[in-house]
């Protein structure tokens, strides 16, 4: 069993968990290349209400700079592999903080206000995203990642995406212009690659996109290192998608 961290004062004095946790200051030159950021259809934005320009023609990835409260980075750190949940469900918004409360119990996440602050920030995420697909269902995945899952680089099959990272090493990308570069090459690949920050959100458009060619990325390559990550995932349904999560399936 889990043991919970003891909350810190840091969170102690926070107000109630939600959307404006995905705020926070920003400098352009903090990312590698700042000139992708004109004329690429990439845009960097300071809360979640900015992610929604993924909508605008043109635009293939928004990445929101954010931090999350503290307790919650520090306890998950502070977990044993076996003990980061891994699942994956489809549910509407409105059922999504009672559908994780279900899934972390069975998965033996110890109850407190950190495991609160945690859900609230997922719950959170979903309906930003059920807001900017015009979907109320969301098929969602956190991935307890201990290799090199997609260590390629590569264009996901679908319309659009959400990652965000809890733990370990976070999701790399390839400015446009240099896409087709690093999908030729793969390992060999030298150029410019970008990496988001921990906790940044990003949102981006995949292969299947109606007007765009899709963002090229990859789970960097961690096999070896020891290093666990994190991952949150969000996608809209698809036939691949596990069966609607349902409170009464669980009673």
């Amino acid at each position: 069993m889990n043991t919970l961290m003891p909350e810190s004062p840091e969170y102690r004095d926070r107000p109630a968990v939600s959307q404006d946790i995905l705020t926070s200051p920003i400098s352009l030159g903090e990312v590698a290349n700042p000139t992708i950021m004109q004329g690429s259809g990439i845009r960097i934005c300071t809360s979640a209400q900015g992610l929604s320009a993924i909508n605008a023609p043109g635009n293939e990835l928004v990445i929101c700079r954010r931090s999350i409260p503290f307790c919650v980075t520090e306890w998950l750190k502070k977990m044993a592999p076996s003990q980061l949940p891994a699942l994956r469900i489809l549910v509407s918004r409105a059922n999504v903080r009672e559908a994780l409360e279900s899934e972390l119990d069975a998965f033996g996440m110890a109850s407190g206000r950190t495991r609160d602050a945690f859900i609230a920030d997922i719950a959170d995420l979903v309906s930003v995203f059920a807001g900017i697909t015009r979907q109320d269902l969301v098929d969602v995945r956190l991935d307890r990642i201990e290799h090199d899952a997609c260590w390629k680089f590569h264009k996901d099959s679908v319309e659009i995406r959400l990652l965000t990272t809890y733990r370990g090493e976070t999701t790399e990308w390839i400015s446009p212009q240099f896409a087709d570069r690093a999908l030729r090459e793969q390992k060999d690949y030298d150029g410019p690659l970008e990496s988001l920050r921990q906790h940044d959100v990003a949102i981006f458009r995949g292969k299947h996109a109606n007007s765009a060619d899709g963002i090229v990325h990859r789970s960097p390559p961690i096999a070896g290192t020891g290093s666990v990550r994190l991952l949150l995932c969000l996608n809209a349904p698809s036939i691949v998608s596990p069966e609607q999560w349902r409170a009464e399936r669980r009673a």
